[in-house]
């Protein structure tokens, strides 16, 4: 009786794992979206008042990744977050793009038949040039590490491409992104 227990425990727990492995494996991607720049427009002070001014701009990314199983992988990205511009009363025009590269965990949790929901969180190296475009030309470069987190949402409609929905944002450059796109499973 003992040992038809076990094989019944073992037999369950091979199929399991299977089903788990039937998940896992590498993943390619890419989206596009709309980032904003959530301080950008806010750096007025009492000498300086912004005339006009553009936080918002059409993104994109690369993403690759490995599903170690269902529930958790690391992913790594390459993120382009767009231009933003202002004009300041003193007649000077500035604009600034970033761009991001780095690696995150990622937890998923299947809701059902090719829907799952999914957090990420990791680490971004973000590279962010600002140009004064008038009166006098000149730029500052700024590099930053910086704290990474998303969630979002995936539909598979084959076994190999699903389509991905995304809101993601970083904790010193303070940008949020909302895309969408899609993802090969190989």
């Amino acid at each position: 009786m003992k040992l038809a227990a076990r094989a019944l425990s073992l037999g369950v727990l091979l199929v399991a794992s299977g089903s788990v492995l039937a998940q896992a494996g590498p993943y390619l991607g890419g989206a596009f979206g709309q980032s904003k720049l959530k301080e950008w427009c806010t750096g007025e002070t009492a000498t300086i008042r912004f005339t006009g001014c553009d936080d918002s701009d059409t993104s994109w990314k690369l993403l690759g990744g490995y599903r170690f199983s269902r529930y958790l992988g690391v992913e790594a990205s390459y993120i382009e977050w767009g231009e933003v511009s202002a004009s300041i009363n003193t007649g000077a025009q500035v604009a600034a793009k970033q761009h991001s590269y780095g690696l995150a965990a990622v937890g998923t949790i299947p809701l059902g038949e090719g829907f799952e929901l999914f957090g990420k969180a990791g680490f971004l190296m973000t590279e962010q040039e600002t140009r004064r475009i008038t009166p006098a030309p000149s730029t500052a470069k700024r590099d930053d590490t910086e704290f990474h987190y998303g969630l979002g949402a995936k539909y598979a409609f084959t076994r190999n491409w699903a389509v991905r929905g995304e809101w993601e944002k970083t904790d010193k450059l303070k940008v949020e992104l909302l895309s969408i796109g899609v993802e090969y499973r190989f």
